[in-house]
């Protein structure tokens, strides 16, 4: 799809369906991108090393690092950040 020069309507709708599902993975789809783009690569990288201890190591750790609560980060609305950039107070 990715190669396919005639392919524009269904990147348009695949690109449609990762921002829906960035959506519902989060409250802000520009929040959710990075789980999701972080879910998809994880996958990608477990499937690569099946059949050894990194694989394993991969979903755990990311599993780990998206469901570990977070503190304030600035520019995430409901995050409990006082601001944005070096001289925010």
């Amino acid at each position: 799809m990715a190669r396919e020069a005639t392919a524009g309507e269904v990147r348009e709708t695949y690109a449609a369906g990762v921002q829906e599902f960035a959506a519902w993975m989060s409250t802000d789809v520009d929040d959710g991108l990075p789980v999701v783009a972080t879910l998809v690569g994880a996958i990608l990288l477990a499937r690569a090393t099946a059949g050894t201890e990194l694989s394993e190591k991969i979903l755990e750790s990311t599993h780990k690092a998206l469901t570990a609560p977070h503190g304030p980060r600035p520019g995430l609305p409901g995050t409990g950040a006082v601001g944005v950039g070096p001289d925010a107070t």
